[in-house]
């Protein structure tokens, strides 16, 4: 298969606008490829103020323009220029006094002293789906000017706005203190060395209505020292609390998990150090196994004589490698010790053991 080779689209040389990233994405509507371009306005104040992406075809022609935040579609995943939204947040932390800005927040001589409300940046930009929404949305991180072991607060862009979380007052780590407690517990590997990096701070789920702020952390191992000779692969999946930091949750990859089996193992550890059940434990005898498929998912089934779990099922995403092995090895009259779960209307196992295997 050829790629074809499509031409970048022209912008025109506006002396007041400033435009930025440009990337390529599609239009899921029409599914044709097109190409973003993120930009801002610099006024006669030489303040640099949003402006929503334009979009061109592959031909470089126009294909949309929005005029406000709430005409931006939703396959614009990038809406605001990573570089203008950082520049932004550093200049909003090096100003900030109080609940507003001041010139000499950092300061002058003995007449004026610096503000304790300054912020900086110290980890990149992330970008995850908004668990409330469905949505691609920016996170920055922040800490105190002058400390970066504590949090103090994250920017979120969404395509609604840009809104700022001031945790000053919750005692939260920062991204890279909380790499630090993790490589701290890790066991020195016979060869290469682990390396925790690239946090993401999230909610999490520890009962109905309670949330803790924790950040996740993938641990890697490395070889090498260059490039081209480094071997790197994603060996195990941590989350600390951001705020009690003796809660944390570590899963080293040895039982041939999947990346996504790898986070939900450790989420629901981290889970159970709040004193929540997150599984039920079932000892039964299967009466009969079914299967189908699902979107190109194979799904077995088991009925068990249990009345209230007498419907399991699970799928290779669900377990781990030996145990969905034994899951397929197993045949009515066997019996088994699973760990379930629900989800919507189903009971889905997420352990499986057979206990004539």
């Amino acid at each position: 298969m050829v790629a074809q080779q499509h031409p970048l689209p022209l912008l025109r040389n506006d002396m007041v606008k400033s435009y930025g990233i440009a990337y390529v994405t599609w239009d899921f509507t029409t599914n044709e490829t097109v190409y973003v371009v993120a930009r801002y306005n610099v006024g006669f104040d030489l303040v640099r103020r949003y402006e929503t992406p334009m979009v061109y075809d592959a031909e470089g022609n126009l294909y949309h323009q929005a005029e406000n935040l709430s005409e931006v579609p939703y396959w614009i995943t990038q809406v605001y220029d990573e570089e203008w939204l950082e520049e932004m947040i550093d200049e909003m932390g090096c100003f900030r006094r109080g609940e507003g800005f001041d010139y000499w927040a950092g300061g002058f001589l003995w007449i004026i002293p610096p503000s304790r409300e300054r912020f900086e940046m110290t980890e990149d930009t992330r970008y995850i789906v908004d668990p409330e929404t469905n949505d691609v949305v920016a996170l920055v991180c922040v800490n105190p000017i002058g400390n970066q072991r504590t949090l103090s607060g994250v920017f979120k862009a969404t395509r609604n706005g840009i809104f700022f979380y001031d945790f000053r007052q919750h005692n939260y780590i920062s991204g890279m203190t909380a790499e630090d407690f993790v490589e701290g517990r890790l066991p020195k590997p016979a060869a290469g060395f682990y390396d925790a990096e690239m946090p993401l701070l999230y909610p999490v789920n520890i009962s109905e209505n309670q949330y803790r702020l924790a950040w996740y952390v993938p641990i890697y191992w490395r070889e090498g020292t260059g490039e081209k000779d480094e071997t790197i692969y994603l060996a195990g999946f941590a989350i600390i609390d951001a705020e009690e930091t003796s809660k944390v949750a570590i899963t080293m990859n040895g039982e041939g998990l999947t990346s996504e089996q790898l986070v939900r193992k450790t989420r629901l550890d981290f889970i159970k150090l709040f004193g929540v059940i997150t599984y039920l434990e079932v000892n039964a005898t299967v009466t009969s196994k079914h299967e189908y498929v699902e979107d190109g998912t194979t799904h077995i089934v088991l009925r068990l004589d249990n009345e209230t779990y007498q419907w399991v099922e699970a799928t290779p995403k669900d377990l781990p490698t030996l145990q969905w092995n034994e899951l397929m090895a197993t045949e009515p009259g066997q019996n088994v010790t699973i760990h379930v779960e629900k989800r919507g209307d189903k009971w889905i196992m997420t352990y499986f053991d057979n206990l004539g295997i």
